[in-house]
């Protein structure tokens, strides 16, 4: 995994490179193949309107194809890289949760054979599809036979 750090605006020290590349290592190196390269755009808002804000903009290429954006603000950089790595994770696991599912659906034994014809349940239901007591018929109970 590729790791491109860029700063506008902000002092990127050694120690804030370091720590987002352990932060980054940490969350994807079990998981090397996912990731292919990482683009980290760290900025400070305004800082007479908002404070001194930093915004943190993470950019993930995934294997085989697909991009994810991501980003967090918060009042120290190390929080707001914290959020968008945290972020990514998330949103990683999401898309391999999709890519999955779309694979396990194509891989199908069933043929498909057009809409399935759907009954159509006549009367007033509750909310489990039962009728009402007082609409159910009585059980039938078998007849006894004379010996």
């Amino acid at each position: 995994m590729e790791i491109e750090i860029r700063s506008g605006g902000v002092d990127l020290q050694e120690a804030l490179r370091a720590y987002l590349q352990r932060r980054m290592r940490f969350r994807f190196d079990r998981h090397p193949e996912l990731v292919r390269k990482v683009t980290v755009r760290l900025t400070e808002q305004d800082s007479a309107r908002s404070g001194g804000r930093k915004h943190c903009r993470i950019t993930a290429e995934l294997n085989p194809s697909g991009e994810i954006f991501v980003s967090a603000t918060a009042m120290h950089l190390y929080q707001a890289i914290g959020g968008a790595v945290e972020r990514l994770a998330a949103a990683i696991q999401g898309a391999r949760t999709r890519h999955r599912t779309l694979a396990r659906k194509s891989e199908t034994v069933r043929q498909n054979s057009g809409p399935r014809a759907v009954r159509k349940r006549s009367g007033r239901r509750n909310a489990r599809g039962r009728r009402p007591l007082s609409e159910r018929s009585a059980p039938v109970t078998p007849a006894s036979t004379p010996s």
